[in-house]
């Protein structure tokens, strides 16, 4: 494996990490009844425009 191999995997780790905290974020949210599942839809909704993928049900 080469540095830049390696260096993907370590940036691929990390963003899986990220997503993984924000999700929890947002379901602590939900539960905690800070936002509602319309305004973590937006949220949702809005992230997926800027990155191309399809949004998830909240």
């Amino acid at each position: 494996m080469d540095i830049d191999s390696e260096d993907q995997v370590s940036e691929r780790a990390e963003l899986h990490f990220l997503a993984a905290l924000v999700d929890e974020l947002m379901k602590a949210l939900l539960e905690a009844q800070v936002m509602n599942r319309a305004q973590l839809q937006e949220i949702e909704n809005a992230v997926s425009a800027r990155t191309g993928a399809a949004p998830r049900a909240w």
